[in-house]
């Protein structure tokens, strides 16, 4: 495995976490990270923007042959 396929892996799961939190549990990200809140605000379009980013970048190394699907 190389380390882009780890870096794009690692991107993924962030991207997937974000969109869950971003959906679900907004209230609980304000309120238990509220300094995290003030810089980075998690807001449902651009982490849905950051999970279609992550997917297009994982086909474009597919398609190089760079992850070991």
């Amino acid at each position: 495995m190389s380390i882009e396929a780890i870096i794009w892996y690692t991107v993924l799961l962030d991207s997937v976490g974000a969109n869950f939190v971003a959906w679900f549990c907004p209230q609980w990200y304000q309120t238990k990270l509220p300094w995290l809140d003030k810089f980075l605000p998690l807001k449902k379009s651009w982490c849905l923007v950051y999970l279609m980013l992550t997917l297009w970048l994982g086909c474009v190394l597919h398609r190089q042959e760079v992850l070991p699907w």
